[in-house]
């Protein structure tokens, strides 16, 4: 009984196996294909979409392993089972070569890091405003005449509005720093947990596969 229900599923599950690996042979190729890899300015972000996709190739050479096993109980090695040993392996290596290229990210490249650059220069110059006297008079006139002073507002008092309003921007610039700093620390850790610890546990897992196929 055991062995005629092998009969069956076996066909259908290595049929599904293979359906899987080949959905993510063909993902992968569009995450390859979609890079620039001509453009030298920007680091190419292979890892997190392979990364992302992998654990569905497993489950699909997986899957082919249980159903070779099934249809063929008594032979242990077959062209599908060296197949699934052979692309295992392959992933397997892809992974190991993952694990170097995630570490390799440069924090300092992206939209993020560029916004803290531009961020941290706006800043540096309100600093630089908020040392020059002139400068901070300036400021003081422009708001009395944008009737933010009273009338009667005394040069002191223009001053003092003008350092006021330096001191609230350069505040402002401050925090805007520290949240795009603690976003970019939190993005860099999950850069690390989710793509680096993720390829390295899909490594392992996929040379085990390799071994499993052929013993």
């Amino acid at each position: 009984m055991g062995s005629a229900a092998g009969g069956r599923f076996g066909p259908l599950l290595r049929w599904l196996g293979l359906t899987m690996v080949v959905v993510l042979v063909l993902q992968m190729a569009a995450v390859l294909t979609g890079i620039d890899w001509e453009d030298s300015t920007t680091r190419p972000q292979v890892t997190g979409p392979l990364v992302a996709i992998a654990p569905m190739g497993f489950m699909g050479l997986l899957i082919a392993l249980i159903g070779s096993r099934l249809d063929q109980p008594h032979k242990r090695l077959t062209p599908l089972r060296w197949l699934v040993c052979l692309l295992s392996a392959v992933l397997a290596i892809g992974m190991i070569a993952a694990v170097p290229l995630s570490l390799s990210v440069n924090s300092s490249d992206g939209p993020a890091a560029q916004r803290l650059q531009q961020l941290s220069q706006t800043l540096s110059e309100a600093r630089k405003v908020r040392e020059d006297e002139n400068q901070i008079k300036a400021i003081g006139e422009q708001l009395a005449q944008a009737g933010q002073l009273p009338a009667d507002a005394t040069a002191e008092d223009k001053l003092r509005a003008g350092e006021n309003f330096v001191d609230t921007q350069i505040a402002q610039f401050e925090d805007q720093r520290k949240t795009l700093e603690t976003q970019q620390s939190k993005s860099e850790s999950q850069r690390l947990i989710g793509g680096t610890g993720t390829a390295v546990v899909l490594a392992i897992a996929f040379a085990l596969l390799a071994l499993s196929a052929v013993l």
